[in-house]
């Protein structure tokens, strides 16, 4: 399903996150290889001033098994989303970057593993906000450890509402619950909304207990991946996504595609790995 990965990446360059003002700057500090980090995927780019970008899928097999236990972006400035997905399709995605997301490190025991042959797919949105030309090359680094000490994989998953309807020139919220089909663990959350973004809130039920995950305002240009101290979820337990927009066009903005639609999901990592890879009741 292309539509999630085209979503996910896009962000609106309209629109800024106040009456009048600007958007923020979208783009991403610079990132390089590091002691033990080796490039997974990556793709080259060249964009003229005022150029935005949603690539196709870059492709490459895995030809030797990997087991990650930390995975961040390679984020050149001119970058504003990556996302890696497993097959050929984009529609098992495994790992999502925003402006500002740094390196996440999965906890002693758990790691995301890529069997050999695997096919993975690189997907950047870009964009040049300046007045020269920007060339780049991004993608994603992983930090691999050694197959015998892990215990669990983990994966990805993305509860939130998706039926959104934010009205012109109005503060409006929308909160969507997903209920837990299989017991697993979180471990860290990644919030995400686009521009016209202003607060976001997790909240989890398990046992009959409400727990607030996150509430905070969101920034756009400041989205980190959130880590949680292995909060166990049960079969029947909740997880609630609630977002708040400042819609500052005359338009109204739903989800979709393109530059001037809207998100809210709480992307969550957990562990053993699940089957639904959305949660959107």
């Amino acid at each position: 399903m292309r539509t999630f990965a085209l979503a996910l990446i896009c962000l609106s360059t309209a629109c800024g996150t106040d009456g009048g003002s600007m958007p923020p700057t979208p783009d991403a500090p610079g990132g390089g290889s590091g002691a033990g980090w080796t490039p997974l995927i990556q793709k080259g780019w060249t964009l003229a001033p005022g150029g935005e970008n949603t690539s196709d899928l870059q492709i490459e097999t895995i030809d030797r098994p990997m087991v990650i236990g930390g995975i961040r972006p390679l984020s050149p400035v001119g970058t504003h989303h990556t996302l890696l997905f497993k097959g050929l399709t984009g529609t098992n995605a495994i790992y999502a970057s925003g402006v500002g997301t740094g390196e996440l490190m999965f906890p002693p025991g758990k790691a995301m593993k890529i069997d050999a042959g695997t096919a993975l797919g690189l997907q950047l949105h870009i964009y040049n906000t300046s007045d020269n030309m920007l060339s780049g090359t991004s993608g994603i680094e992983v930090l691999e450890v050694d197959p015998a000490t892990v215990t669990d994989e983990i994966d990805m998953f993305l509860p939130g509402p998706r039926s959104l309807a934010i009205a012109p020139n109005q503060t409006s919220t929308k909160t969507g619950t997903c209920t837990v089909t299989t017991p697993y663990t979180l471990i860290a959350l990644f919030p995400h909304m686009h521009q016209l973004g202003t607060h976001f809130k997790t909240t989890i039920k398990t046992g009959g207990v409400e727990r607030v995950i996150h509430d905070k305002p969101y920034s756009f240009d400041h989205q980190a991946v959130i880590p949680l101290d292995s909060i166990k979820l049960a079969a029947g337990d909740t997880i609630t996504t609630e977002c708040t927009w400042n819609n500052t066009t005359n338009q109204t903005v739903g989800y979709g595609e393109s530059s001037t639609t809207e998100m809210c999901y709480s992307i969550l990592y957990r562990y053993p790995r699940g089957t639904d890879e959305f949660c959107t009741q």
